[in-house]
């Protein structure tokens, strides 16, 4: 049991301040998550511009800046730990869709 554990450990992605040899993993993690939510937050607000702009075309500004969320945050966005973005690019399509009201049934 150690040793799978163990194996398994090995098999973990580690991030490794150069200068201190310490596992900084964490503190990057949280640096991306942060930058990533400005990142979505921006995308968000010109969508939401946009959209005041030419209401008529809220079904392609909500399909264009769901996947440019899509895009920042998901595969390989914080390198080892991509997973740990999964739940704020999901939050921040939810605010997408809420912000420019798009119906339920019409989200992706």
């Amino acid at each position: 049991m150690e040793k799978e554990r163990k194996q398994n450990e090995n098999m973990i992605q580690r991030i490794v301040d150069p200068l201190t040899g310490m596992d900084i993993t964490v503190e990057h993690v949280e640096q991306r998550l942060k930058e990533l939510e400005t990142v979505a937050d921006e995308i968000i607000k010109r969508a939401a511009e946009h959209c005041r702009k030419e209401p008529n075309k809220k079904p392609e500004i909500y399909e264009k800046a769901y996947w440019e969320i899509h895009e920042e945050l998901g595969q390989g966005s914080i390198g080892p730990a991509t997973a740990a973005a999964g739940p704020l690019m999901d939050a921040k399509k939810i605010k997408l869709a809420e912000l420019l009201g798009v119906d339920e049934e019409d989200r992706m």
